[in-house]
């Protein structure tokens, strides 16, 4: 083997070498992408999950504007990651407001205290100070509530 041929050899089992080490192990990215995720006020308030499979980060939680989904997939982005993936969902905070107001109008429920929250167009309600006549009646009343397409009990 000539000497040219061996430092090519030589040259690319080096680069070779050097790429592998530099590839992050996905606990490493993990705990790179939750750092920057927690340098950011804004995002790090929002307890996202981070999860690494093949280079590969996923993104999950709530959020309440699209805006800080783009921010938190813009942090995330870093060196060993091939692509964030968004599985963030956004918090509908008009229409939790909007179900508020319903069920508070309402004669039946409307002084019983009632937690709503909304993902996209579902709606939960969550209380412990409700009997079965006043469940169905929340879940009538939210339900006819325009932007509703589902409403999930939780109350007991």
């Amino acid at each position: 083997m000539n000497r040219t041929v061996r430092a090519r050899l030589l040259l690319v089992s080096l680069s070779a070498a050097l790429c592998v080490a530099c590839v992050l192990s996905e606990s490493e990215i993990r705990r790179d992408v939750r750092e920057r995720l927690d340098a950011d006020q804004e995002i790090a308030k929002l307890d996202l999950s981070i999860e690494v499979k093949n280079r590969v980060v996923y993104l999950s939680g709530r959020t309440f504007t699209p805006e800080q989904q783009q921010r938190a997939i813009a942090a995330a982005r870093g060196r060993g990651i091939k692509l964030v993936v968004n599985r963030m969902s956004l918090t509908n905070s008009a229409l939790i407001e909007k179900v508020k107001q319903a069920l508070a109008a309402d004669e039946q429920v409307g002084k019983i205290p009632i937690d709503v929250d909304a993902e996209g167009t579902i709606v939960r309600l969550m209380s412990n100070q409700t009997n079965s006549d006043q469940r169905d009646r929340a879940v009538k009343v939210a339900s006819a509530v325009d932007g509703v397409t589902q409403v999930e009990d939780l109350m007991k």
